[in-house]
């Protein structure tokens, strides 16, 4: 759970009070970690672009969100990103397991791989690809950003970096 708790503990240092998240294999660690901890709220939602609507409402409510996903919900997420979180300039962080990428088991998840980082551009959000512990030393610059800018920010976390979370 090396990897879980830096990334959380990142996260949290920079002032993230507020987290939600869908299940997630890869990102169960980080889960857990969550559900313990009692200086943040943390739920878990049934679909992301819900998640994304009650991300922007803690905002507005003087939280600073995060959401957990998989990538292949960031295809289901598009429109609430685009229409609620960068219209109305809405810095959420999304900790996004990047399934489909070297190391994949299941084939049904290597579509979805091929254009995450392309779908991350077109809508515009700052994105960080953490394939290595070392990556996630950057994570604090992503989030001054995605603060500064008052956008959305991805921290996209490869599988085989989270496949050793252990």
């Amino acid at each position: 759970m090396q990897v879980s708790n830096k990334i959380i503990k990142i996260i949290k240092r920079n002032g993230v009070n507020f987290f939600l998240s869908v299940p997630c294999k890869l990102l169960s660690n980080m889960i857990s970690i969550l559900e313990k901890d009692k200086e943040i709220f943390y739920s878990s939602v049934p679909r992301e672009e819900e998640g994304m609507g009650i991300c922007a409402g803690a905002f507005l409510g003087n939280k600073l969100p995060c959401m957990l996903l998989q990538n292949t919900g960031l295809g289901n997420s598009v429109n609430a990103i685009v229409s609620l979180l960068k219209y109305y300039k809405i810095p959420v962080i999304l900790v996004i397991s990047y399934r489909g990428t070297a190391g994949e088991k299941v084939k049904a998840q290597f579509q979805m791989g091929k254009i995450t980082k392309k779908l991350l551009k077109l809508m515009d959000l700052p994105t960080l690809h953490c394939s290595k512990i070392k990556d996630l030393e950057k994570i604090d610059s992503l989030i001054k950003k995605s603060i500064k800018l008052k956008s959305p920010a991805a921290i996209l976390c490869d599988f085989n970096l989270m496949k050793k979370d252990k």
